[in-house]
């Protein structure tokens, strides 16, 4: 690092607060990545669409009730999976509560993320070595940070937000993709 750059670490820990609404948006996002249709059923379901259109233009003197049911089925199929499941799972969310998050301060250094919590007149620290996030999302909104530290699994959501000189997502992407790897696409 040359003497014109910022340094690249935080100096003082900045505040962690994460809305309810912040939390709920990245559940979704994640859970949105998850949904996705696969290659084999879009072929499958363009055999059937084509098959069920072909059987409608050349079995005019007969019954063609069944393409016209396999169309349906695959109109509805899709309609299910974009909007009835997002539906669904927007409902299973808003029964459980978030955790709410306050007081917590995080820093970047060169061996991890660090934080800070005050634990009524103590304050805790503990980190996160680069070496134990085991996958990280970059997405437009937020950073998801996915790690494992003495068998408990835990993740940051870290809102664009808080990107700023003393918590410089560029120093936390750069280790990030040094030790982890790239991104995992959402």
């Amino acid at each position: 690092m040359t003497t014109k750059n910022l340094y690249a670490y935080t100096l003082q820990p900045v505040n962690y607060e994460i809305s309810e609404a912040e939390q709920r948006q990245a559940q979704l996002t994640i859970w949105r990545s998850t949904n996705k249709i696969s290659t084999k059923s879009w072929i499958i379901m363009a055999v059937v669409a084509a098959l069920s259109i072909v059987g409608i233009i050349l079995l005019k003197n007969y019954s063609t009730i069944f393409c016209w049911v396999a169309l349906v089925g695959i109109v509805a199929y899709l309609l299910v999976r974009k909007f009835g499941l997002e539906w669904y799972v927007k409902r299973k969310m808003n029964e459980f509560p978030v955790q709410e998050i306050k007081g917590i301060r995080l820093g970047v250094q060169p061996h991890g993320l660090i934080m800070r919590q005050k634990m009524g007149a103590q304050e805790g620290m503990g980190a996160i070595d680069w070496k134990d996030i085991y996958e990280w999302y970059n997405t437009p909104d937020f950073l998801l940070i996915n790690f494992k530290v003495k068998g408990q699994q835990g993740a940051y959501i870290l809102p664009k937000r808080m990107d700023s000189r003393n918590f410089s997502f560029n120093t936390i992407r750069k280790h990030l993709t040094e030790t982890v790897g790239a991104a995992k696409q959402v």
